[in-house]
Order: structure tokens, then C-alpha cells, then sequence
């Protein structure tokens, strides 16, 4: 029966496990928006989507293992790790070395396959070349794992009697492996200049596709440095040691997954920049129109309203209205001043007869005269 470690006593299993989660959930982040792009323009997926997504499950398989081993006392020196872990210790770690190998052959293959669907000639057959020369050593090495020692079961437990292969003949191979990595990392990410160069499109877009496609040079980087620390794979604390050559490990085939996805999430990008242009563009017109109306509003609260000036404008461009209005006004002037020039009725009795004068009209008045 197992005994589990406290994590607290074990600083450099803490170490392994700060890197390796961070870097499965990055690259898993860019494998799916990869299959994300491809999938909602209607695109099926091809055998360079089917590598990555097995070399990501592999290397989170490899990730889950070295997780539980620390747990059992990797990171630990070798005498610090109980003795009932030793078994399920040595199986644990055969299972996580195994499969992060296969995760390497697995993500670099993948991008390769995708550069064959865009090469022909001379170039086409120089990537399959690369591709047999990278399976073939990169399988090999992932074998040895479960084939170095007779019985293979000494392999991960060390206390069988048996006999294991020389520790420099799996050093030496291993060193072969890290540079066959390395060569068909740098030659990979130098390809899509030359094949880039018939394609039809701008030079600003040739450039970013390129240099995109040629991000597996980090991958080679950091091959050439695990390969310096290759030579802890037999030590005799190998628990302690490794810490180097697991994280460096287990960073290539995951930074070779992200490698691989960014050309695929370009169609991603430009859709994403079309759409922001479209916002950004009906955002620049909803506020003009505001600041548009806005000042219409401020002009018209100022000024006179249109059917005003449209009167006075009427007004003042039509003399014959104002002549109108003095024309009806001068009968009525006439009048008053004929009114005037009448004279007043003279005053009368009550009889009706003239007070300061003789009234013709009635016979007796000249008689009482006479």
C-alpha cells in the first residue's frame, strides 16, 4: 500500500506542478480555439488535427502521472521516498516518460502533415523525410522505456534480479533523439518562407503567416535545452535531479501544440478584427448623428421658428401687402374727415322748432311776426 507525501515537505514536486498545469491548460486553450476556427467555418478536421489532439491527451496522461508521483515522493531524494511507493513510483514514472515522448513525435508530426498539404516537389519530399526520421527515432526512444531491462518489469522495479542495458547507451540514443528533434524543429519552421512565396497575397499578410508558422524554432530551442539534461536519466537520484528535465520535457511538446495551432486561428483573428471594425464603425456613427442632433436641437432653440420667418420674409419681399393694408385704411380716414367738415344739427325746442331761428315750415309764424 502506497504512502502519499505532503506536499508541503516536497518544494520541487510544487515547482513540477506549477509549470506543468499552467502549460497543459495554455496549450489545451489554443488546441481548442484551433478546432474552434476550423469547426465553425465548416471545416472537417484532417489527420494534422487527429495528431494534435492525440499528442495533447498524451501529454495530459503524462502530466496526471508525474501529478501522482509527486504525491508519492518525486522531487524528493531517492531515500526520502517510502519504500511502498517504489513500485507504483517506477510504473508511474515508465507511463509518464513514455507518453510525453509520443506526445513530442505526435504534436511535431501533425504540423509537418499540415506543411505537406501546402508543399510539392523536391519540398514535399524532404518533409516526409522528416517525418520518417522523426517517428522512427522518437518511437525507438518511448520503447526503450519498456525494453532496457530483462525482465522488462526491472524496468520500474528495481529490486527484480535481472540485467538492464548500459545507462550510456540510453543517454547517448537519447542525445540522437534531442538532435533529430531539434534539426526537423529548425527545418519545419524555415519551410513556410519557401512555400509562402507562390501564394497570392500581400507581403504584410505573407510575412505575419510566416512567422506564425514559424514559431516550432522555440520548440528547437528548448529541445537543445533538455538535451543538457539528459545525462540524470541514470543517476542514482534521479527523484531530485530531474526536476530540470522534467519541466524542459514537458514544455517542448506543449509549446509545440501552440506552435502548431496559431496558423490555424488566423481566420479566427481576422473575423474577430472584422467585427470589432464593425462596432468601432457603427459606435463612430450613433454618436455623430447624437452630436448632430444635439446641435440641430441647440439652433433651433435659439432661433425663430420657420413659419415666422417665412411671414416676415413674405412681409418684407411683398410691398403690396403693406400697400394693402394702407389702402384699407384710407376709406375710413375720408370718412372721419368728412364727418368733420359737416356741420353740427342747430339746437331745436320741443315743438321742433329752431331756437335762434324762424322755421318756415309752419304758417302761423308769420303772421305772429306781423
Amino acid at each position: 500500500m502506497v504512502v502519499y507525501v505532503d506536499l508541503a515537505t516536497n518544494h520541487r514536486g510544487v515547482i513540477i506542478l506549477a509549470v506543468l498545469w499552467p502549460m497543459i491548460t495554455l496549450s489545451g486553450v489554443f488546441l481548442g480555439l484551433r478546432l474552434y476556427s476550423k469547426l465553425t467555418r465548416s471545416r472537417r478536421l484532417w489527420w494534422d488535427d487527429y495528431c494534435i489532439i492525440a499528442a495533447w491527451i498524451l501529454l495530459l496522461v503524462s502530466c496526471s502521472a508525474t501529478t501522482a508521483n509527486t504525491r508519492l515522493g518525486f522531487g524528493l531524494h531517492f531515500f526520502e521516498v517510502p519504500l511502498e511507493n517504489l513500485i507504483t513510483f517506477g510504473i508511474q514514472s515508465t507511463v509518464s516518460g513514455f507518453t510525453s515522448i509520443i506526445a513530442v513525435a505526435c504534436s511535431k508530426t501533425s504540423f509537418a502533415i499540415t506543411l505537406l498539404r501546402l508543399a510539392d516537389g523536391w519540398i514535399r519530399w524532404f518533409i516526409i523525410g522528416l517525418l520518417v526520421l522523426l517517428n522512427v527515432t522518437h518511437y525507438i526512444s518511448a520503447v526503450f522505456f519498456w525494453v532496457s531491462c530483462n525482465p522488462p518489469a526491472k524496468t520500474w522495479d528495481v529490486m527484480l534480479p535481472g540485467d538492464c542495458w548500459p545507462a550510456s547507451v540510453t543517454v547517448n540514443y537519447s542525445l540522437f533523439v534531442g538532435a533529430c528533434s531539434a534539426f526537423c524543429d529548425f527545418a519545419l519552421a524555415l519551410l513556410p518562407w519557401r512555400l509562402l512565396l507562390r501564394f497570392n497575397m500581400h507581403n504584410k499578410e505573407k510575412i505575419g503567416v510566416a512567422v506564425a508558422m514559424s514559431m516550432g524554432v522555440f520548440a528547437g530551442i528548448i529541445c537543445i535545452v533538455k538535451m543538457t539534461f539528459i545525462h540524470v536519466l541514470y543517476d542514482s537520484d534521479f527523484s531530485y535531479n530531474s526536476l530540470q528535465l522534467v519541466i524542459w520535457g514537458f514544455i517542448e511538446p506543449a509549446l509545440t501544440i501552440m506552435a502548431a495551432s496559431i496558423p490555424m486561428m488566423r481566420h479566427l483573428f481576422k473575423s474577430l478584427r472584422r467585427e470589432s471594425d464593425l462596432r468601432d464603425t457603427s459606435t463612430t456613427t450613433a454618436t455623430a448623428m447624437s452630436l448632430s442632433n444635439n446641435n440641430d436641437n441647440r439652433q433651433n432653440r435659439f432661433a425663430p421658428t420657420r413659419s415666422t420667418r417665412n411671414a416676415s420674409s413674405r412681409s418684407s419681399n411683398n410691398p403690396s401687402h403693406h400697400s394693402t393694408r394702407v389702402n384699407r385704411q384710407e376709406p375710413e380716414q375720408q370718412q372721419q374727415v368728412e364727418r368733420e367738415k359737416m356741420p353740427s344739427p342747430e339746437p331745436r325746442d320741443g315743438a321742433g322748432n329752431r331756437r335762434n331761428g324762424i322755421m318756415l315750415s309752419q304758417p302761423g309764424a308769420m303772421s305772429g311776426h306781423r
